[in-house]
Protein backbone atom coordinates (compact mmCIF):
# COMPACT_ATOMS: atom_id res chain seq x y z
CA UNK A 1 0.00 0.00 0.00
CA UNK A 2 2.85 2.44 0.87
CA UNK A 3 4.93 1.25 -2.59
CA UNK A 4 1.39 2.41 -4.65
CA UNK A 5 0.67 5.74 -2.57
CA UNK A 6 5.04 7.02 -3.21
CA UNK A 7 3.89 5.66 -7.24
CA UNK A 8 1.03 7.80 -7.43
CA UNK A 9 3.08 10.76 -5.20
CA UNK A 10 5.33 10.42 -7.77
CA UNK A 11 2.99 10.47 -10.83
CA UNK A 12 1.51 13.35 -9.44
CA UNK A 13 4.94 15.31 -9.18
CA UNK A 14 5.74 14.55 -12.61
CA UNK A 15 2.58 15.76 -13.44
CA UNK A 16 2.71 18.90 -11.33
CA UNK A 17 5.96 19.74 -13.40
CA UNK A 18 4.77 18.79 -16.71
CA UNK A 19 2.08 21.18 -16.61
CA UNK A 20 4.12 24.76 -16.65
CA UNK A 21 5.92 23.37 -19.51
CA UNK A 22 2.89 22.31 -21.43
CA UNK A 23 1.29 25.32 -20.71
CA UNK A 24 3.82 27.21 -21.99
CA UNK A 25 4.64 25.16 -25.11
CA UNK A 26 0.79 26.22 -25.96
CA UNK A 27 1.59 29.63 -25.36
CA UNK A 28 4.73 29.41 -28.04
CA UNK A 29 2.05 27.99 -30.66
CA UNK A 30 -0.41 30.42 -29.98
CA UNK A 31 2.40 33.00 -30.72
CA UNK A 32 3.51 31.15 -33.74
CA UNK A 33 0.33 31.32 -35.04
CA UNK A 34 -0.31 34.60 -34.79
CA UNK A 35 2.91 36.00 -36.38
CA UNK A 36 1.91 33.96 -39.40
CA UNK A 37 -1.10 35.63 -39.78
CA UNK A 38 -0.13 39.34 -41.22
CA UNK A 39 1.94 37.26 -43.30
CA UNK A 40 0.37 34.15 -44.78
CA UNK A 41 -3.02 34.67 -44.09
CA UNK A 42 -3.57 38.28 -44.66
CA UNK A 43 0.08 38.47 -46.79
CA UNK A 44 1.08 42.07 -45.95
CA UNK A 45 4.59 44.11 -46.56
CA UNK A 46 5.69 46.82 -43.96
CA UNK A 47 8.87 47.88 -45.93
CA UNK A 48 10.30 46.38 -49.20
CA UNK A 49 13.64 45.03 -47.60
CA UNK A 50 11.64 42.42 -45.80
CA UNK A 51 11.54 40.88 -49.76
CA UNK A 52 14.36 42.59 -51.71
CA UNK A 53 17.19 42.71 -49.14
CA UNK A 54 16.35 38.68 -47.77
CA UNK A 55 13.48 36.64 -49.32
CA UNK A 56 14.54 37.72 -53.11
CA UNK A 57 18.50 36.72 -53.33
CA UNK A 58 17.67 33.83 -51.37
CA UNK A 59 15.33 32.87 -54.04
CA UNK A 60 17.54 34.24 -56.86
CA UNK A 61 20.81 31.97 -54.77
CA UNK A 62 17.57 28.91 -55.21
CA UNK A 63 16.11 29.44 -58.56
CA UNK A 64 18.83 31.34 -60.75
CA UNK A 65 16.62 34.12 -60.99
CA UNK A 66 15.64 37.38 -59.49
CA UNK A 67 15.66 41.35 -59.02
CA UNK A 68 19.17 42.47 -57.92
CA UNK A 69 18.83 45.93 -55.51
CA UNK A 70 21.44 48.56 -55.36
CA UNK A 71 22.39 47.52 -51.50
CA UNK A 72 23.37 44.02 -53.62
CA UNK A 73 24.95 45.42 -56.52
CA UNK A 74 27.29 47.74 -54.52
CA UNK A 75 28.04 44.89 -51.91
CA UNK A 76 27.02 46.70 -48.88
CA UNK A 77 24.66 43.62 -47.75
CA UNK A 78 25.66 40.12 -45.94
CA UNK A 79 24.72 37.26 -47.60
CA UNK A 80 24.10 35.75 -43.91
CA UNK A 81 20.36 35.95 -43.33
CA UNK A 82 19.86 35.56 -47.13
CA UNK A 83 21.67 32.47 -46.81
CA UNK A 84 19.94 31.28 -43.84
CA UNK A 85 16.32 31.88 -46.01
CA UNK A 86 17.75 30.13 -49.03
CA UNK A 87 17.95 26.99 -46.44
CA UNK A 88 14.97 26.89 -45.72
CA UNK A 89 13.59 27.81 -49.38
CA UNK A 90 15.45 24.36 -50.26
CA UNK A 91 13.69 22.63 -46.97
CA UNK A 92 10.17 23.71 -48.42
CA UNK A 93 11.22 22.19 -51.56
CA UNK A 94 10.81 18.90 -49.87
CA UNK A 95 6.88 19.31 -49.24
CA UNK A 96 6.35 20.99 -53.06
CA UNK A 97 7.16 24.44 -55.12
CA UNK A 98 6.76 27.50 -55.10
CA UNK A 99 5.63 30.72 -52.86
CA UNK A 100 2.36 28.38 -51.21
CA UNK A 101 5.32 26.07 -50.19
CA UNK A 102 8.45 28.21 -49.20
CA UNK A 103 6.91 31.81 -48.01
CA UNK A 104 4.40 29.75 -45.01
CA UNK A 105 8.24 27.70 -44.31
CA UNK A 106 10.42 30.60 -43.92
CA UNK A 107 7.19 32.82 -41.68
CA UNK A 108 6.69 29.88 -39.47
CA UNK A 109 11.09 29.16 -39.16
CA UNK A 110 10.85 33.27 -38.40
CA UNK A 111 8.03 32.89 -36.51
CA UNK A 112 9.24 30.42 -34.18
CA UNK A 113 12.43 32.80 -33.68
CA UNK A 114 10.14 35.79 -32.80
CA UNK A 115 8.54 33.44 -30.15
CA UNK A 116 11.73 33.19 -27.90
CA UNK A 117 10.64 36.12 -26.04
CA UNK A 118 7.74 34.41 -24.91
CA UNK A 119 10.12 31.93 -23.69
CA UNK A 120 11.95 34.56 -21.41
CA UNK A 121 9.54 36.99 -20.60
CA UNK A 122 8.49 33.43 -18.52
CA UNK A 123 11.70 32.90 -16.98
CA UNK A 124 11.98 35.79 -16.20
CA UNK A 125 9.02 36.31 -14.18
CA UNK A 126 8.73 32.73 -12.86
CA UNK A 127 12.40 33.12 -11.19
CA UNK A 128 11.54 36.78 -9.78
CA UNK A 129 7.66 35.92 -8.88
CA UNK A 130 4.84 33.26 -8.92
CA UNK A 131 3.75 30.40 -11.43
CA UNK A 132 0.33 32.70 -12.47
CA UNK A 133 2.71 35.86 -13.17
CA UNK A 134 5.21 33.98 -15.47
CA UNK A 135 2.35 32.91 -17.54
CA UNK A 136 0.48 36.54 -17.58
CA UNK A 137 3.84 37.72 -18.77
CA UNK A 138 4.29 34.79 -21.34
CA UNK A 139 0.83 35.72 -22.85
CA UNK A 140 1.48 39.28 -22.94
CA UNK A 141 4.33 38.62 -25.13
CA UNK A 142 2.32 36.10 -27.31
CA UNK A 143 -0.32 38.87 -28.25
CA UNK A 144 1.45 41.98 -27.94
CA UNK A 145 0.03 43.72 -31.24
CA UNK A 146 3.50 45.06 -32.41
CA UNK A 147 5.22 41.59 -32.01
CA UNK A 148 2.36 40.03 -33.65
CA UNK A 149 2.90 42.39 -36.80
CA UNK A 150 6.73 42.21 -36.88
CA UNK A 151 7.41 38.83 -35.65
CA UNK A 152 7.70 36.95 -38.52
CA UNK A 153 8.72 39.74 -41.17
CA UNK A 154 12.44 38.83 -42.77
CA UNK A 155 13.88 41.82 -41.17
CA UNK A 156 17.65 42.31 -40.68
CA UNK A 157 16.26 44.02 -37.14
CA UNK A 158 13.51 41.51 -36.19
CA UNK A 159 15.69 38.81 -36.36
CA UNK A 160 18.15 40.20 -34.60
CA UNK A 161 15.82 41.47 -31.94
CA UNK A 162 15.27 37.68 -31.14
CA UNK A 163 18.45 37.25 -31.06
CA UNK A 164 19.25 39.46 -29.04
CA UNK A 165 16.83 38.45 -26.68
CA UNK A 166 17.94 35.38 -26.05
CA UNK A 167 21.42 36.24 -25.52
CA UNK A 168 20.05 38.56 -22.73
CA UNK A 169 18.61 36.01 -21.05
CA UNK A 170 21.69 33.64 -21.36
CA UNK A 171 24.07 36.42 -20.02
CA UNK A 172 21.28 38.10 -17.13
CA UNK A 173 18.81 35.49 -16.22
CA UNK A 174 18.77 36.66 -12.42
CA UNK A 175 21.27 34.05 -10.92
CA UNK A 176 25.17 33.49 -12.00
CA UNK A 177 25.79 32.11 -14.99
CA UNK A 178 28.77 30.31 -15.88
CA UNK A 179 31.86 31.23 -18.42
CA UNK A 180 30.37 28.45 -21.57
CA UNK A 181 26.69 30.36 -21.11
CA UNK A 182 28.42 33.24 -21.24
CA UNK A 183 30.20 32.53 -24.53
CA UNK A 184 26.98 31.42 -25.94
CA UNK A 185 25.83 34.82 -25.35
CA UNK A 186 28.32 36.74 -27.03
CA UNK A 187 28.44 34.52 -30.07
CA UNK A 188 24.78 36.09 -30.11
CA UNK A 189 25.89 39.10 -29.75
CA UNK A 190 28.13 38.94 -32.26
CA UNK A 191 25.13 37.82 -34.79
CA UNK A 192 23.34 40.84 -33.78
CA UNK A 193 25.68 43.21 -34.96
CA UNK A 194 26.03 41.02 -38.32
CA UNK A 195 22.60 41.43 -38.83
CA UNK A 196 22.30 44.91 -37.62
CA UNK A 197 25.53 46.81 -37.12
CA UNK A 198 23.37 49.92 -35.64
CA UNK A 199 22.99 47.26 -32.55
CA UNK A 200 26.13 47.23 -31.42
CA UNK A 201 26.53 49.69 -29.30
CA UNK A 202 23.49 48.55 -26.79
CA UNK A 203 25.59 44.94 -27.46
CA UNK A 204 28.28 46.33 -25.84
CA UNK A 205 26.15 47.83 -23.08
CA UNK A 206 25.53 44.31 -21.80
CA UNK A 207 28.74 43.29 -22.33
CA UNK A 208 29.50 45.87 -19.93
CA UNK A 209 26.91 45.81 -17.39
CA UNK A 210 27.00 44.83 -13.98
CA UNK A 211 25.19 42.07 -13.53
CA UNK A 212 25.94 38.55 -11.26
CA UNK A 213 29.30 36.83 -11.17
CA UNK A 214 32.90 38.06 -11.62
CA UNK A 215 33.12 40.62 -14.18
CA UNK A 216 36.09 40.50 -15.79
CA UNK A 217 35.44 36.77 -16.56
CA UNK A 218 32.30 37.51 -18.07
CA UNK A 219 33.41 40.04 -19.93
CA UNK A 220 35.98 37.71 -21.84
CA UNK A 221 33.93 34.96 -22.21
CA UNK A 222 31.28 37.50 -24.04
CA UNK A 223 34.24 38.91 -25.84
CA UNK A 224 35.21 35.67 -27.02
CA UNK A 225 31.99 34.52 -28.03
CA UNK A 226 31.11 37.61 -29.97
CA UNK A 227 35.10 37.91 -31.87
CA UNK A 228 34.18 34.40 -32.66
CA UNK A 229 30.72 35.41 -34.41
CA UNK A 230 32.77 38.25 -36.30
CA UNK A 231 35.27 36.24 -37.28
CA UNK A 232 32.91 33.49 -39.12
CA UNK A 233 31.05 37.23 -40.58
CA UNK A 234 34.03 38.22 -41.99
CA UNK A 235 34.88 35.16 -43.81
CA UNK A 236 31.30 34.83 -45.24
CA UNK A 237 32.34 38.24 -46.82
CA UNK A 238 35.29 37.27 -47.97
CA UNK A 239 34.11 34.60 -49.38
CA UNK A 240 31.02 36.51 -51.01
CA UNK A 241 31.84 39.70 -51.24
CA UNK A 242 35.60 40.21 -51.57
CA UNK A 243 37.47 40.72 -48.32
CA UNK A 244 36.39 40.42 -44.50
CA UNK A 245 33.27 42.34 -43.42
CA UNK A 246 33.11 44.35 -46.49
CA UNK A 247 29.31 44.73 -46.12
CA UNK A 248 30.35 46.35 -42.58
CA UNK A 249 32.70 48.94 -44.33
CA UNK A 250 30.89 49.40 -47.26
CA UNK A 251 27.45 49.72 -45.22
CA UNK A 252 29.30 52.52 -43.45
CA UNK A 253 30.50 54.68 -46.47
CA UNK A 254 27.94 54.31 -48.77
CA UNK A 255 25.49 55.59 -45.22
CA UNK A 256 27.56 57.82 -43.14
CA UNK A 257 29.89 59.35 -45.74
CA UNK A 258 27.59 59.38 -48.91
CA UNK A 259 24.63 59.73 -46.92
CA UNK A 260 22.83 57.84 -49.05
CA UNK A 261 19.92 56.88 -46.15
CA UNK A 262 19.56 60.40 -45.84
CA UNK A 263 18.28 60.69 -49.29
CA UNK A 264 15.28 58.53 -48.62
CA UNK A 265 13.49 60.64 -45.67
CA UNK A 266 14.59 62.32 -42.82
CA UNK A 267 12.73 63.15 -39.87
CA UNK A 268 12.56 64.96 -36.51
CA UNK A 269 14.04 63.34 -33.03
CA UNK A 270 10.54 62.72 -31.99
CA UNK A 271 9.46 60.42 -34.72
CA UNK A 272 9.73 57.34 -33.14
CA UNK A 273 8.08 58.47 -29.60
CA UNK A 274 5.22 60.15 -31.89
CA UNK A 275 5.16 56.72 -33.70
CA UNK A 276 4.51 54.63 -30.63
CA UNK A 277 1.81 56.81 -29.25
CA UNK A 278 0.11 56.21 -32.48
CA UNK A 279 0.37 52.57 -31.74
CA UNK A 280 -1.03 52.62 -28.15
CA UNK A 281 -3.38 55.48 -28.24
CA UNK A 282 -5.37 56.27 -25.83
CA UNK A 283 -3.54 52.64 -23.34
CA UNK A 284 -0.16 54.86 -23.80
CA UNK A 285 -0.08 55.69 -20.03
CA UNK A 286 -1.17 52.42 -18.56
CA UNK A 287 1.84 50.78 -21.02
CA UNK A 288 4.00 53.03 -19.82
CA UNK A 289 3.17 52.40 -16.21
CA UNK A 290 3.69 48.79 -16.74
CA UNK A 291 6.99 49.66 -18.39
CA UNK A 292 8.06 51.37 -15.42
CA UNK A 293 7.54 48.12 -12.74
CA UNK A 294 9.54 46.10 -14.90
CA UNK A 295 11.91 48.53 -15.26
CA UNK A 296 12.35 47.77 -11.36
CA UNK A 297 13.28 44.55 -11.82
CA UNK A 298 15.05 43.98 -15.21
CA UNK A 299 16.97 47.40 -15.56
CA UNK A 300 19.12 46.52 -17.97
CA UNK A 301 16.35 45.49 -20.43
CA UNK A 302 15.37 49.17 -19.75
CA UNK A 303 18.82 50.68 -20.43
CA UNK A 304 19.29 48.39 -23.41
CA UNK A 305 15.89 49.95 -25.21
CA UNK A 306 16.76 53.25 -24.00
CA UNK A 307 20.17 52.99 -25.65
CA UNK A 308 18.35 51.87 -29.15
CA UNK A 309 15.80 54.42 -29.34
CA UNK A 310 18.77 56.97 -28.80
CA UNK A 311 21.21 56.18 -30.98
CA UNK A 312 18.34 55.54 -33.84
CA UNK A 313 16.91 59.32 -32.66
CA UNK A 314 19.88 60.24 -33.53
CA UNK A 315 20.03 59.10 -37.14
CA UNK A 316 18.23 61.66 -39.65
CA UNK A 317 16.71 58.99 -41.70
CA UNK A 318 14.32 56.94 -39.28
CA UNK A 319 11.37 53.88 -39.95
CA UNK A 320 9.56 52.74 -37.61
CA UNK A 321 10.83 49.12 -37.74
CA UNK A 322 14.36 49.95 -36.73
CA UNK A 323 13.37 50.60 -33.26
CA UNK A 324 11.67 47.17 -32.90
CA UNK A 325 14.18 45.07 -30.77
CA UNK A 326 13.59 48.55 -28.32
CA UNK A 327 9.75 47.67 -28.77
CA UNK A 328 10.45 44.03 -27.89
CA UNK A 329 12.41 45.14 -24.54
CA UNK A 330 10.00 47.21 -23.77
CA UNK A 331 7.04 44.97 -24.57
CA UNK A 332 9.56 42.54 -21.96
CA UNK A 333 9.12 45.27 -19.23
CA UNK A 334 5.45 45.49 -19.45
CA UNK A 335 4.99 41.88 -19.55
CA UNK A 336 6.92 41.71 -16.13
CA UNK A 337 4.78 44.58 -14.76
CA UNK A 338 1.96 42.59 -15.53
CA UNK A 339 3.45 39.70 -13.86
CA UNK A 340 4.02 42.04 -10.53
CA UNK A 341 0.70 42.87 -10.74
CA UNK A 342 -0.72 39.68 -10.71
CA UNK A 343 0.98 38.27 -8.04
CA UNK A 344 -0.14 41.62 -5.94
CA UNK A 345 -3.58 41.05 -6.44
CA UNK A 346 -3.56 36.97 -6.26
CA UNK A 347 -1.59 38.02 -2.68
CA UNK A 348 -4.32 40.68 -1.63
CA UNK A 349 -7.28 37.92 -2.89
CA UNK A 350 -5.01 35.43 -0.19
CA UNK A 351 -5.23 38.09 2.58
CA UNK A 352 -8.96 37.85 2.00
CA UNK A 353 -9.64 34.28 2.78
CA UNK A 354 -9.43 33.24 -1.19
CA UNK A 355 -7.56 30.16 -2.01
CA UNK A 356 -4.56 30.14 -2.83
CA UNK A 357 -5.17 28.58 -6.21
CA UNK A 358 -8.23 30.21 -7.04
CA UNK A 359 -6.85 33.59 -6.50
CA UNK A 360 -3.91 33.18 -8.50
CA UNK A 361 -6.86 32.40 -11.51
CA UNK A 362 -8.58 34.93 -11.01
CA UNK A 363 -5.78 37.67 -11.09
CA UNK A 364 -4.64 36.04 -14.45
CA UNK A 365 -7.56 35.98 -15.91
CA UNK A 366 -8.05 39.40 -15.06
CA UNK A 367 -4.75 41.20 -15.49
CA UNK A 368 -4.30 39.45 -19.21
CA UNK A 369 -8.40 40.12 -20.16
CA UNK A 370 -7.05 43.11 -19.84
CA UNK A 371 -4.04 43.45 -21.74
CA UNK A 372 -5.40 41.11 -24.44
CA UNK A 373 -8.33 43.93 -24.80
CA UNK A 374 -5.43 46.72 -25.15
CA UNK A 375 -3.46 44.87 -27.44
CA UNK A 376 -6.94 44.07 -29.37
CA UNK A 377 -7.99 47.71 -29.90
CA UNK A 378 -3.94 48.75 -30.54
CA UNK A 379 -4.07 45.77 -33.21
CA UNK A 380 -7.40 47.04 -35.10
CA UNK A 381 -6.92 51.20 -34.67
CA UNK A 382 -4.35 53.23 -35.12
CA UNK A 383 -0.54 52.74 -37.05
CA UNK A 384 -1.17 49.27 -37.12
CA UNK A 385 -4.38 49.14 -38.73
CA UNK A 386 -3.11 51.17 -41.25
CA UNK A 387 0.07 49.00 -41.46
CA UNK A 388 -1.86 45.46 -41.61
CA UNK A 389 -3.19 46.22 -45.03
CA UNK A 390 0.17 47.79 -46.85
CA UNK A 391 0.96 45.38 -49.66
CA UNK A 392 -1.73 43.37 -49.24
CA UNK A 393 -3.63 43.79 -52.72
CA UNK A 394 -0.74 43.87 -54.54
CA UNK A 395 0.64 40.95 -53.21
CA UNK A 396 -2.63 39.14 -54.30
CA UNK A 397 -3.07 40.29 -57.68
CA UNK A 398 0.69 39.32 -58.42
CA UNK A 399 -0.17 35.47 -56.56
CA UNK A 400 -2.98 35.70 -59.24
CA UNK A 401 -1.24 36.34 -62.17
CA UNK A 402 1.52 33.71 -61.42
CA UNK A 403 -1.53 31.07 -62.02
CA UNK A 404 -2.40 32.48 -65.18
CA UNK A 405 -1.64 30.12 -68.02
CA UNK A 406 1.03 30.67 -70.70
CA UNK A 407 1.99 34.14 -69.20
CA UNK A 408 5.21 35.41 -70.79
CA UNK A 409 5.76 38.61 -69.26
CA UNK A 410 4.66 40.92 -66.28
CA UNK A 411 4.42 44.88 -66.17
CA UNK A 412 3.91 46.49 -63.01
CA UNK A 413 2.11 49.79 -64.10
CA UNK A 414 2.88 53.12 -61.89
CA UNK A 415 5.57 54.87 -59.75
CA UNK A 416 7.96 52.56 -57.60
CA UNK A 417 5.74 49.79 -58.77
CA UNK A 418 8.48 47.27 -58.83
CA UNK A 419 9.10 47.05 -54.69
CA UNK A 420 5.19 47.08 -54.15
CA UNK A 421 4.26 43.28 -55.53
CA UNK A 422 6.61 41.44 -54.29
CA UNK A 423 9.46 40.66 -56.91
CA UNK A 424 10.41 37.15 -58.42
CA UNK A 425 9.77 35.66 -55.18
CA UNK A 426 5.96 35.92 -55.37
CA UNK A 427 6.03 35.95 -58.59
CA UNK A 428 8.28 32.35 -59.27
CA UNK A 429 8.51 32.83 -62.60
CA UNK A 430 10.99 33.01 -65.28
CA UNK A 431 9.34 35.49 -67.41
CA UNK A 432 10.58 39.30 -68.18
CA UNK A 433 8.92 41.64 -65.23
CA UNK A 434 8.65 46.12 -66.40
CA UNK A 435 7.66 48.57 -64.10
CA UNK A 436 6.53 51.25 -66.48
CA UNK A 437 5.81 54.77 -64.38
CA UNK A 438 4.31 56.64 -66.77
CA UNK A 439 2.24 56.21 -70.44
CA UNK A 440 5.36 56.60 -71.90
CA UNK A 441 7.06 54.02 -70.40
CA UNK A 442 4.32 51.92 -70.89
CA UNK A 443 4.03 52.85 -74.90
CA UNK A 444 7.86 51.71 -74.80
CA UNK A 445 7.95 48.26 -72.72
CA UNK A 446 4.26 46.86 -73.51
CA UNK A 447 5.30 44.64 -76.21
CA UNK A 448 7.52 42.62 -73.71
CA UNK A 449 4.43 41.48 -71.42
CA UNK A 450 1.16 40.35 -71.91
CA UNK A 451 0.17 40.73 -68.77
CA UNK A 452 -0.24 44.08 -66.51
CA UNK A 453 -1.35 44.51 -63.00
CA UNK A 454 -2.02 48.21 -61.88
CA UNK A 455 -3.70 50.61 -58.95
CA UNK A 456 -6.78 51.76 -60.76
CA UNK A 457 -6.47 54.73 -57.87
CA UNK A 458 -3.59 55.74 -59.24
CA UNK A 459 -3.38 55.02 -63.80
CA UNK A 460 -5.26 52.90 -65.62
CA UNK A 461 -3.65 51.58 -68.90
CA UNK A 462 -5.49 53.81 -72.34
CA UNK A 463 -7.95 51.11 -74.42
CA UNK A 464 -5.44 51.33 -77.37
CA UNK A 465 -3.39 48.87 -76.07
CA UNK A 466 -5.44 46.25 -76.03
CA UNK A 467 -5.36 45.34 -72.38
CA UNK A 468 -8.75 43.64 -71.23
CA UNK A 469 -9.03 43.68 -67.53
CA UNK A 470 -9.52 40.15 -65.91
CA UNK A 471 -9.87 40.85 -62.14
CA UNK A 472 -9.82 43.45 -59.82
CA UNK A 473 -8.49 42.90 -56.19
CA UNK A 474 -9.06 46.06 -54.26
CA UNK A 475 -8.12 48.54 -56.04
CA UNK A 476 -5.07 46.65 -57.73
CA UNK A 477 -6.60 45.27 -61.06
CA UNK A 478 -5.23 42.27 -63.30
CA UNK A 479 -5.62 42.69 -66.88
CA UNK A 480 -4.31 40.94 -69.79
CA UNK A 481 -3.59 41.48 -73.81
CA UNK A 482 -3.64 38.43 -76.58
CA UNK A 483 -0.58 37.87 -78.37
CA UNK A 484 3.27 36.78 -78.29
CA UNK A 485 5.66 39.18 -75.60
CA UNK A 486 8.49 40.64 -77.97
CA UNK A 487 11.89 40.95 -76.47
CA UNK A 488 12.40 44.04 -74.67
CA UNK A 489 15.34 45.44 -72.80
CA UNK A 490 14.48 45.25 -69.09
CA UNK A 491 13.57 48.08 -66.75
CA UNK A 492 16.50 49.01 -65.17
CA UNK A 493 16.58 48.56 -61.24
CA UNK A 494 16.44 52.05 -59.06
CA UNK A 495 19.52 53.79 -57.68
CA UNK A 496 20.11 56.37 -55.12
CA UNK A 497 21.25 59.53 -57.05
CA UNK A 498 24.75 59.88 -55.44
CA UNK A 499 25.45 56.61 -57.35
CA UNK A 500 24.40 57.21 -60.58
CA UNK A 501 27.42 57.24 -62.93
CA UNK A 502 29.93 55.36 -60.66
CA UNK A 503 31.45 52.68 -62.00
CA UNK A 504 30.67 50.45 -58.50
CA UNK A 505 27.31 50.52 -59.44
CA UNK A 506 27.26 49.74 -62.52
CA UNK A 507 28.20 46.01 -62.22
CA UNK A 508 27.41 43.33 -59.50
CA UNK A 509 29.68 43.10 -56.51
CA UNK A 510 30.95 39.86 -55.92
CA UNK A 511 28.40 37.25 -54.27
CA UNK A 512 27.87 33.57 -54.41
CA UNK A 513 27.63 31.82 -57.72
CA UNK A 514 23.91 31.51 -59.03
CA UNK A 515 22.51 28.27 -60.38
Amino acid sequence: MASADGAASVRAAAVRRALPIAGLACLVLLAVALRLVPIVLQPSINWGDEIFQTIEPAHRLVYGYGLVTWEFRVGMRSWLLPGIIAGLIEIARVFGDGPQYYLPTIAAALGLLGAAPVVCAYLWCRREGGLAGAFVAAAAVAVAPELVYFGARALNEVVAAHVFVVGLYLTAPGYRVGSRRQFAAGVLFGLVCLLRLQLAPTAALVALWPVGGEWRTRFLALFAGGATALVCGAALDWATLGYPLASVWRDLYYNLFLGISSGFSVEPWWFYLAGELGVWLAAAPLVLLLIALGARRLPLLFAAAILIVAAHSAIPHKEYRFIYPAIVLLVLLAASGLAQLTDAASAWLQRRGTRPVAAAGLAATALIALWCAVAADAWSGGTLALLRRRGHDELSAIAYARDLPGLCGVGLYGKNAWVRYGGYSHLHRPVPLFWPASEAELRATAAGFDTLLYDRREKTPPASFGYRQLRCLGPICIARRSGPCARVPPSPMWLPKALRGRPSAAASAARPRLR
